[in-house]
């Protein structure tokens, strides 16, 4: 079963987001800052991670770069409501391998996090 973190600073979207994949068959963990979510990865293993893009203290891009530095085979999609143009534009220079724009379909879900564990093997060990 796969693992994924998600990260997100509001409880309600973190609650949604952990009962979507929970029902989808993931094995699901919840970090509500990049500081706590970097602190789970020293003591789990995951195997993808669903980040929010605006967060306080740390965005979804300084997230994705430090768990890329240190696990980069560990693919990270970015959920935001910001502006698409801005997003794909900054996405070609940063860590995230993918981005999800709000409001966003339960199939669509579905599709990138398969498509992306898949393409790694299904499975990926932190360590």
């Amino acid at each position: 079963m796969n693992k994924i973190l998600i990260v997100d600073d509001e409880k309600a979207i973190r609650d949604c987001l952990l009962e979507m994949l929970s029902f989808m068959g993931f094995d699901v963990a919840v970090a509500s800052s990049g500081d706590e979510a970097l602190n789970l990865f020293h003591t789990n293993s995951f195997d993808l991670v669903l980040t929010d893009l605006e967060m306080p203290d740390m965005d979804g891009w300084a997230l994705a770069h430090h768990i890329k530095e240190k696990w980069p085979h560990i693919p990270v999609v970015l959920l935001t409501g910001a502006e698409e143009r801005y997003v794909m534009e900054r996405m070609k220079e940063s860590c995230v391998d993918y981005a999800l724009f709000k409001p966003f379909a339960l199939w669509e879900m579905q599709k990138t996090l398969k498509t992306l564990l898949e393409r790694d093997g299904g499975s990926t060990l932190n360590g």
